[in-house]
């Protein structure tokens, strides 16, 4: 029996060997899809701001809930970072949540923040009972004890509300002292003397962008930080009751939007990078959720200074339980409204920003109009009026660079513009306008501006069927042979609209685009020796 045995074995170890690649090849695709089936969320999709110049992220208090990476790149924890939690009783840390979560964005990778250092509302309460000496040494081994423990932590709140909430030890990190924040800045140089010099040091605060005082506070809190080297951003909570009431809420309140941003735009003026770290929309009607959503999540998203907004829970049960209708998903996995709404929000350009010129006096005639690029945008949308409300216009263009010269305009005039980005996703909101007034000018110099070949960009741009391109011929010579043509992307010649000798002055040719389909098209002037071309689109 044992020899019979024997030579089975031997026969199935020769079968195995001979058909190894057949099954190696069939337990690798078993495997594959069994990890499927298990973790359908993290094989089959990307978070939602995966691959843009900015992350959305969310907070959480579990060990990281199902399909976290379906939806975000950054991860906060809730509360399993605080003091409060870590150290309940002195020198006993419970790193267990944090471990999980920490490790988990490692793994994938994504950024993990450290929330908090320093905040007088979650401290163990045996601190109190020390006294000033003992109190910093147990500050100092807390921070050393995280930064060592956590040496790829991606950002680090160092201090949580220091405008309203200070610690019951802040006489032991300087009190007040000579700058009025000396224990804001000590726990800022512990943090950098501790973490590695790759994590980024962020202070955090609530109830800042829509009070001018305390957005002037924060600022010179910042400032501080900053000269000492000491502070790499900003945080900013953005919780929905930093905004307004809840809609019908017996005490209601909403407070300015142009306050919101003119204050987000002074924290920006400081150089250093915002993020929106605890960002909700408290209703349980999800039509009045993703109205909200609507109006204040693009003030953040669209600013080029915010590097990342994180929500503070996402998911229902699994939010601030004093805020309990913030969650976007529900246990059952359905999206709300709201969260719809943003991956699609998400995929549009950025608004771009104006530089130039800017509420700007004595202006050329022909100015050249000027704004930064924005991400993700293939053309941008110009518009010039001689109204506020721009409901009459001088210029409305779609080009694919970022500035435009405009035709020759009316001297000692004031104009208003702005620009929209466009990409395949839709359009962008328009950048807050910015004026200009042209100056004076004299019958001499009206002539001299007819000295220059000018081709002009073709109005309307869109147009459907018909725009009109404008040219200038300057009178350098009695006449030139000059050109005007349409070619389609591929270069091929549509149709000439002029072919002959023109003498110098100023002209305009209607052209109709007939049969022609939907999308890009260029018209190239050539008149003697000058030879331009412009883009012009086709939208039927």
């Amino acid at each position: 029996m044992q020899n019979e045995t024997k030579i089975f074995f031997n026969v199935k170890k020769k079968m195995l060997n001979k058909n190894f690649p057949m099954i190696k090849t069939r337990l690798v695709s078993i495997v594959l899809f069994i990890i499927i089936l298990v973790c359908p969320a993290e094989i089959n999709s990307q978070p939602l701001a995966q691959g843009l110049n900015k992350f959305l992220g969310a907070g959480t208090s579990s060990d990281v809930w199902r399909n976290f990476y379906k939806y975000w790149n950054q991860v906060t924890p809730g509360n399993d970072g605080k003091w409060g939690s870590v150290e309940y009783s002195r020198g006993m840390y419970n790193f267990t949540n944090l471990d999980k979560i920490y490790n988990y964005a490692k793994n994938r990778p994504i950024p993990c923040k450290e929330h908090t250092l320093v905040w007088g509302q979650q401290q163990p309460g045996w601190i109190s009972s020390l006294d000033n000496a003992a109190q910093l040494e147990a500050v100092e081994e807390w921070i050393d004890t995280l930064a060592a423990r956590y040496p790829l932590m991606a950002y680090v709140d160092v201090v949580n509300e220091p405008i309203h909430a200070e610690p019951d030890y802040k006489d032991a990190l300087g009190g007040d002292g000579a700058t009025g924040w000396d224990w804001v800045i000590k726990a800022f140089e512990l943090a950098r003397k501790s973490f590695n010099p790759d994590t980024k040091l962020l202070i955090n605060e609530y109830n800042v962008l829509h009070d001018n005082q305390v957005t002037t506070d924060y600022i010179n809190l910042i400032n501080l930080l900053k000269n000492r080297n000491l502070i790499d951003g900003i945080g900013i909570q953005g919780h929905y009751f930093e905004f307004r009431s809840h809609v019908g809420a017996t005490n209601s309140y909403v407070y300015s939007v142009s306050t919101i941003k003119s204050n987000l735009d002074k924290l920006a003026e400081t150089g250093l990078p915002i993020y929106i770290t605890e960002f909700d929309i408290d209703e349980p009607v999800d039509s009045i959720q993703l109205e909200q959503y609507k109006i204040y999540f693009p003030i953040f998203w669209n600013h080029p200074t915010v590097k990342g907004i994180t929500f503070w829970g996402y998911i229902q049960f699994d939010v601030w339980s004093s805020h309990p209708t913030t969650y976007l998903i529900t246990t059952n996995g359905t999206e709300r409204p709201a969260l719809q709404w943003i991956r699609d929000y998400i995929k549009r350009p950025y608004t771009p920003v104006l530089s130039s010129p800017i509420n700007k006096t004595d202006e050329e005639i022909n100015p050249t109009l000027v704004w930064n690029s924005s991400f993700g945008a293939t053309s941008y949308r110009v518009q010039v009026s001689m109204v506020r409300a721009f409901n009459s216009l001088v210029i409305d263009s779609v080009v694919t660079d970022t500035l435009l010269k405009l035709d020759t305009l009316t001297g000692n005039t004031t104009y208003y513009w702005r620009v929209k980005a466009i990409n395949e996703y839709g359009e962008s909101d328009f950048a807050a306008f910015s004026s200009f007034k042209t100056k004076v000018v004299s019958d001499v110099e009206s002539d001299l501006s007819a000295m220059e070949f000018m081709l002009k960009q073709n109005y309307p741009n869109p147009f459907n069927p018909t725009t009109t391109i404008k040219f200038t011929l300057p009178n350098v010579e009695t006449s030139y042979m000059t050109s005007l043509r349409i070619y389609n992307i591929l270069g091929k010649e549509i149709i000439t609209l002029i072919n002959k000798e023109l003498s110098a002055g100023e002209y305009e040719v209607d052209f109709t685009s007939n049969n022609l389909s939907n999308g890009i098209y260029f018209y190239t002037l050539r008149a003697g020796s000058y030879i331009e071309s412009k883009k012009m689109i086709l939208v039927k």
